[in-house]
């Protein structure tokens, strides 16, 4: 991709994660009127601008993001997640004009300590309508994907971005338009990771620099604030990165740069202070929890053949992304990388296992109606990585 063209891309990116960042900002400061707005509108005048500068590049991305935004909004707002959490508390943000409604706990079955950006802006969209109507704030989850897409876009060799777009439609299948938010935890937090890789560990400099960091900075602080899983793939990405420069003695070397990027966490921490002062919190992975259920099932067999067959065994997606990995590094064996996603992708394994392990549920229910989202993550991961590899083949042959 010309030099140009990667700028302009990483530029709206970066655009368009400081509008939803800056609405999220506005809202948390009690800002409800004409700035909000005007925030909303800008952002909706930065896509058109991305799609009216020469219309020819990024000509895929545009064509998919369309027919994206055409099926969501031609579809009805269903499922449990998006009617009775997502879109919930999209709805209190609009008719409350306050992100800190969740303080009096009502209906605690929808996760009040959940952080609130994608709803904040999904909120943003009936704020600029003037009223509420399900349709537009669902379309909001779906421009989420777009900077992360576009940003992906711009560090993908043209020959294989097609490729990664239909990974990102196999693998998040209707999350992209059904206003889902594990399909968004997938895709910021493949982003990010990617991020990090290349400013600690690449040997391409070219991304080192103070744009593709401050995007770094951007990308994790808007993973951390989609979920509490976010945050938690947000601190695995870390750990990975500060156990892998570890080994390769360079830890003082990488120290300084992660301390920056520690600096995302922040929003985050910020927002679980002020759940834990109201008594907002999460029932169903708690520290009693983890001491009552986790040591007991972890002595039974069939919890873990469970576990393994509803995430791996049976999951065809986690399966044929395996088979892609394992075929893209046979191809083209990069060490560091592959070190790199396997530490996340076992580290995301055995927090998943924690977590199905200390829940409150039966553990067979509880796999069985989460799997399929939670999974999504471990397939972007090895679908997109596995992809890179092959695109840093190219690379190095043409270089």
């Amino acid at each position: 991709m010309p030099i140009e063209l990667k700028t302009f891309n990483n530029k709206i990116s970066i655009i368009l994660l400081l509008l939803i960042l800056s609405n999220y900002f506005f809202m948390s400061l009690g800002v409800f009127n004409l700035v909000l707005k005007i925030n909303t509108i800008l952002f909706f005048l930065s896509i058109i601008y991305f799609y009216a500068r020469n219309f020819k590049n990024n000509l895929s991305l545009k064509i998919y993001f369309l027919l994206i935004l055409i099926i969501c909004l031609g579809t009805p707002a269903e499922g449990w997640d998006l009617r009775s959490l997502y879109l919930f508390h999209a709805k209190r943000i609009f008719f409350d004009q306050s992100i800190y409604s969740v303080a009096d706990n009502y209906a605690a079955f929808s996760h009040n300590d959940y952080p609130l950006l994608p709803h904040a802006f999904s909120a943003s969209f009936a704020f600029l309508s003037g009223y509420w109507h399900e349709v537009f704030p669902k379309s909001a989850y779906s421009f989420f994907y777009l900077a992360p897409l576009i940003f992906l876009s711009s560090h993908i060799s043209n020959n294989k971005y097609l490729i990664l777009l239909s990974l990102i439609i196999f693998f998040l299948g209707t999350h992209l338009f059904d206003g889902g938010i594990d399909g968004l935890v997938a895709i910021y937090f493949v982003t990010t990771g990617y991020c990090i890789y290349e400013i600690f560990f690449s040997k391409n400099k070219e991304n080192n620099n103070p744009i593709f960091i401050f995007s770094t900075f951007l990308f994790s602080i808007c993973l951390s604030l989609l979920k509490n899983e976010g945050f938690a793939l947000l601190m695995l990405i870390f750990l990975t990165t500060i156990f892998i420069s570890f080994f390769e003695k360079k830890i003082l070397f990488n120290l300084s740069r992660l301390l920056i990027l520690c600096f995302s966490f922040v929003p985050f921490i910020i927002w679980k202070i002020f759940c834990y002062k109201n008594g907002v919190s999460n029932t169903d992975f708690t520290f009693a929890l983890l001491n009552e259920n986790l040591f007991e099932r972890l002595l039974v067999l069939e919890n873990f053949l469970l576990f393994f067959q509803y995430l791996i065994i049976s999951n065809e997606k986690v399966l044929i992304s395996l088979l892609f990995f394992a075929f893209s590094f046979y191809l083209s064996f990069n060490k560091k990388l592959f070190y790199f996603v396997m530490v996340l992708f076992i580290s995301y394994l055995g927090l998943l296992l924690i977590v199905y392990f200390s829940t409150p549920y039966d553990i067979n229910y509880h796999l069985e109606t989460s799997a399929n989202r939670v999974v999504e993550s471990l397939t972007l991961l090895l679908g997109f990585f596995s992809l890179y590899n092959l695109n840093l083949k190219v690379l190095n042959k043409t270089s």
